[in-house]
């Protein structure tokens, strides 16, 4: 689904998967002319998008400040939240007209052995209109819209942490991914989560499996190319010349999802 701004739109909560095997780390040669390239997707996207945030706009940096401030202010109120970003804010290329993608992480008792809260829980909702309330008296003067994608439930992550026979694990799965991709705001919350599940071999070999399909799907959506065009053209509009090591990124990335 394109955003306003033409940018592509996606979230993997809505993309069914089928449990089946695939390669996530063809390493190349050590010596090849492909050694220094990325070994997945995966690898590739969260490269390429820490070059482009090289050229974060104006208004991504402002927007990032707010968004900051406002997820502080309600963790201060006693609500602890954390978002992911995804979207041209995840690359830093954010023009006003840009809407603001992201993923609500947060802690609710009531759907405790579920994943994930549903965009309708109530919890969730409350969370939701307090972090837009206060978001709109910091953010005065410009005003942009926040599209929440989908809803993880830490308590989860926490219990499937610790159980000894741990359930459904598609909720992680979906906080791996989300954490890979996306650009976190209020990373101290949830940063010692990823590092103990990353710690956990057999669930990250399952991990890149599911990521390299998840990541798979995205890309190969119509906007995805279209995304990188208008990415490109705001670097230019700002007079700044695209170096050759991101178009060369650019093309490494672009010709690994065909592969």
């Amino acid at each position: 689904m394109a955003t306003n701004d033409g940018t592509e739109r996606w979230n993997v909560a809505s993309h069914p998967f089928q449990k089946r095997r695939t390669s996530f780390s063809n390493q190349p040669n050590p010596g090849s002319a492909d050694a220094d390239r990325p070994a997945s997707l995966v690898e590739a996207y969260q490269s390429l998008k820490h070059s482009y945030r090289n050229y974060d706009t104006k208004v991504a940096l402002r927007r990032m400040q707010a968004l900051r401030r406002s997820v502080q202010e309600l963790n201060r109120r006693g609500y602890a939240i954390a978002l992911e970003l995804l979207g041209s804010i995840n690359f830093g290329l954010v023009e006003s007209s840009s809407d603001v993608d992201c993923i609500f992480l947060h802690y609710c008792h009531e759907h405790l052995h579920e994943g994930e809260c549903g965009l309708g829980c109530p919890n969730m909702i409350f969370k939701r209109d307090q972090l837009l309330s206060i978001l709109a008296e910091i953010n005065k003067g410009e005003s942009f819209h926040i599209e929440f994608l989908d809803v993880l439930n830490l308590r989860y992550i926490e219990h499937w942490l610790q159980a000894e026979s741990p359930p459904d694990q598609e909720p992680i799965l979906r906080f791996l991914f989300y954490r890979f991709l996306g650009r976190p705001v209020n990373r101290p919350l949830i940063i010692h989560y990823y590092e103990q599940l990353e710690a956990n071999t057999e669930l990250m070999q399952t991990f890149h499996d599911y990521g390299s399909q998840a990541l798979s799907a995205y890309i190969h959506t119509s906007g995805h190319r279209h995304s990188f065009t208008k990415y490109n053209e705001r670097i230019i509009s700002h007079q700044i010349r695209l170096p050759g090591d991101l178009i060369e990124e650019l093309r490494n990335y672009l010709d690994l999802e065909q592969q």
